[in-house]
């Protein structure tokens, strides 16, 4: 909460520093601009950076150096996650799936195959807010409790584990996570499978980036359909388990 506080303050005092403008000197503006300038950019840094823990503590790598975990987020899609699935179960590799609770009660036959084919399901709130990190108090703590419940009822499992969209921070997502019991999952490496449109650089981009360790982000729902994701993930596998990696969840299946 204490951080929440400074938080909320630093945004008051970012904006505060325009009040330095009056009255108006162009010597000022320099100053004021500065002030502005470097409020902001730390504001957005702790809101938007996938490994900052300064407003909610979160992991980032699997324990295991020799291990790497592949998780996939926005679903179930009728469609695309159940092609998704055929490939990871063709390839013998295990994911954990960030799922959207509104899209877990429109599609619970998927969610419970991907947990019966022993992937990991996880929460990603309930509705995929996009302005998730200025949510009331109220909406805040339902999105959290709604994505943990409808996750609960499409497999069985209450889930440990909680993405936010994009990976936003809310000044208070950490406290309460922590009433939830709700371990904050991020990601070292972003594949960008949501703007690039070529196999082969999706590849590359993962391929020259990832390390014994990393959590990789993917989404087995996108607007544009997951058609070049699918294309890169087989050689992608083979690759990396060339390279002597092997897949693993970000936690355990087994509730608390």
């Amino acid at each position: 909460m204490a951080r929440g506080a400074l938080f909320l303050l630093l945004i008051l005092a970012t904006n505060a520093s325009l009040a330095l403008l009056y009255p108006f000197a162009h010597s000022r503006v320099l100053l004021v601009a500065l002030l502005y300038a470097l409020g902001t950019g730390v504001t957005l840094y702790l809101l938007f950076h996938p490994r900052n823990q300064w407003l909610c503590a979160n992991r980032w790598r699997v324990h295991d150096a020799g291990c790497v975990a592949l998780t996939f987020d926005d679903g179930p899609d009728p469609v695309d996650t159940p092609r998704l699935l055929d490939v990871l179960r063709e390839k013998g590799v295990k994911a954990t799936f960030f799922v959207v609770g509104r899209r877990a009660e429109q599609y619970p036959a998927i969610v419970r195959r991907t947990w019966d084919e022993g992937h990991l399901i996880a929460n990603h709130t309930w509705s995929h807010p996009h302005l998730f990190c200025f949510l009331t108090p109220r909406r805040l703590r339902a999105e959290i409790e709604f994505g943990t419940e409808s996750v609960e009822r499409s497999c069985g499992f209450r889930t440990r584990y909680f993405r936010s969209p994009v990976g936003l921070r809310h000044p208070l997502l950490g406290p309460y996570l922590q009433q939830a019991k709700l371990e904050f999952i991020s990601w070292r490496i972003r594949s960008y499978d949501t703007v690039i449109g070529n196999s082969g650089a999706l590849a590359r981009r993962i391929l020259t980036k990832v390390a014994g360790g990393d959590i990789i982000l993917l989404h087995d729902r996108l607007r544009g359909g997951t058609d070049v994701m699918l294309e890169a993930l087989p050689g992608v596998i083979d690759e990396l388990r060339n390279r002597g990696f092997e897949f693993v969840l970000v936690g355990s299946r087994e509730e608390p």
